[in-house]
């Protein structure tokens, strides 16, 4: 049965190769692989590719997996897919609170990405952004395409796991709807296909990127905070009314628009803020604003993906609202497959999903598992 499969991955290599040829992106390594120190003999491994002319038109890849040399015939392949302001590197490599580092250590060959967000410098004024108008949903789809071509020809692999956080989870969906027959099984972390109608929306003249600081928590006071609390939890809170800087985290999140705990409920016990600070502050920070008013589903990309009979496994969490997990559900069995596992959290907040006290146990293990039964 592995020869067999093996043989069929070898020409899906060749047919994908001819198919991106003329788009696929130049990635290089970067630098040496390192051992993570949280998680003594995964190692990480980087590559880079220039994907226009601009010095913010560049993607990346981040390779994360068992020993000091990468695998050469891996038997599981996932590509992670970050979500908003997010990046592919491994900010935390602790297993209990790392989707690709839990997955590594389970034999799984873990790549994720950098988008070109992530090569946007933090200091950089709202007026040099003006490129950003043209960073769409099918622009970000077709870096991911050119990663995915890249991955395949590293591993031999012509069909990989594709899997996604948030937003992420939404392009992992894309992606196998222009592409269902590279991909093996989409793991979607609390995130769904956008149900609006697809639309463009003007915003604000000039505005071209979400930027990650908000009015009052400014990107320089955000930073601030997550450097206090990975420092000292327990030191005195730059905001009065809160004690220490780790009850000024917690309430930050748990507070956050539209409230209840809706992106991390610590006080609740789901996560923890040293481990999210850690997470927060490797944050990018800007977003392209032309996404938020994007739909790229187009009714032939939805029949395609129904058509695709993808396996999936979705998790979500509850304290977005009531419609939340239901459109995570929905999403799931978008596929055709027969049997999409959808498991929901009650009182979880997003990121509890994705780094919390339980995503070891009910996310991870379980993601691990199902890969496992589906990668023949």
């Amino acid at each position: 049965m592995k020869i067999r499969r093996r043989i069929l991955d070898v020409f899906a290599v060749l047919l994908l190769l001819v198919a991106t040829i003329a788009s696929a992106a130049d990635f290089t390594a970067v630098g040496a692989a390192r051992e993570l120190k949280g998680a003594p003999g995964i190692y990480e491994w980087t590559f880079a590719a220039a994907v226009g002319k601009s010095p913010f038109d560049k993607i990346a890849l981040h390779r994360v997996a068992k020993g000091p040399n990468p695998p050469a015939h891996p038997e599981a392949v996932v590509l992670y897919l970050p979500g908003t302001n997010m990046n592919g590197e491994v900010a935390l490599d602790d297993p209990r609170y790392s989707f690709q580092v839990y997955l590594a250590e389970q034999g799984v060959d873990v790549w994720s990405m950098d988008y070109r967000t992530h090569f946007i410098p933090p200091e950089t004024p709202q007026n040099d952004l003006s490129e950003l108008a043209g960073w769409t949903n099918d622009l970000f789809e077709s870096d991911i395409n050119a990663a995915a071509a890249f991955i395949s020809e590293k591993t031999g692999r012509g069909r990989i796991f594709v899997a996604g956080f948030s937003r992420g989870v939404e392009f992992a969906y894309l992606y196998a709807a222009m592409h269902p027959d590279r991909v093996a099984g989409i793991i979607a972390l609390d995130g769904f296909i956008p149900s609006h109608p697809m639309r463009i929306e003007q915003g604000t003249p000039g505005q071209y990127a979400v930027d990650v600081g908000g009015k009052h928590l400014t990107y320089d006071k955000r930073y601030k905070l997550m450097q206090m609390v990975i420092e000292n939890p327990d030191q005195p809170a730059p905001i009065p009314k809160y004690k220490t800087a780790r009850e000024n985290l917690e309430h930050v999140m748990y507070d956050a628009a539209p409230g209840n705990g809706a992106f991390a409920n610590m006080p609740g016990g789901f996560s923890d803020a040293v481990v999210l600070a850690k997470l927060l502050i490797a944050f990018d920070r800007y977003w392209p604003a032309v996404q938020d008013g994007e739909n790229p589903f187009t009714p032939q990309l939805l029949a395609s993906l129904k058509a695709s009979k993808t396996p999936v496994i979705a998790f979500a969490s509850t304290n977005f609202g009531a419609n939340w997990p239901v459109q995570v559900e929905a999403a799931s069995k978008s596929t055709g497959a027969p049997d999409p596992s959808f498991t929901k959290f009650d009182n979880w907040g997003h990121l509890d999903v994705l780094a919390g006290t339980k995503s070891e146990s009910l996310v991870f293990a379980p993601t691990a598992a199902w890969i496992k039964q589906h990668e023949k």
